[in-house]
C-alpha cells in the first residue's frame, strides 16, 4: 500500500497533482527498493520559475535525496535537496513534534 504521508507540502499545488506525482516518484525510485518500511516521503516544494516540483525522501540508508519533476514534460532528475527545503520541513517536523499527543495539525 502506497503512503502519501509527507512532512512539507507547498499549497500552491492541487492534492490531486501532488498525489499524480508522487506516484511518479513512486514508480521512479522502485527500482532502487524504496518503501514505506524502509524509507519515507518528507515534502513537495514548487519552483514556480522552472515550473518543476521537488519531491524529497528518506531512507534508513543515507542522506534525504529529491526527485526534481518538471510539471509540462514530467521528465525526472535526481538530486541532493537544497538546504532550504530541508529547513522547512524540519521546522514542520519540530511543529508536529511540539503539539499535544493526538493533535497532528
Amino acid at each position: 500500500m502506497k503512503d502519501y504521508s509527507l512532512y512539507y507540502w507547498d499549497q500552491r499545488l492541487a492534492e490531486a497533482e501532488v498525489v499524480e506525482l508522487l506516484n511518479l516518484a513512486w514508480d521512479e525510485i522502485y527500482e532502487l527498493e524504496f518503501d514505506q518500511v524502509f524509507g519515507a516521503w518528507r515534502g513537495v516544494h514548487y519552483e514556480p520559475e522552472t515550473d518543476t516540483v521537488h519531491i524529497t525522501y528518506e531512507n534508513m540508508y543515507c542522506v534525504p535525496l529529491m526527485l526534481s519533476i518538471n510539471r509540462t514534460t514530467k521528465s525526472i532528475r535526481h538530486d541532493y535537496p537544497r538546504d532550504e527545503f530541508i529547513e522547512l520541513e524540519q521546522a514542520e517536523i519540530e511543529r508536529l513534534r511540539s503539539l499535544p499527543p493526538g493533535n497532528t495539525r
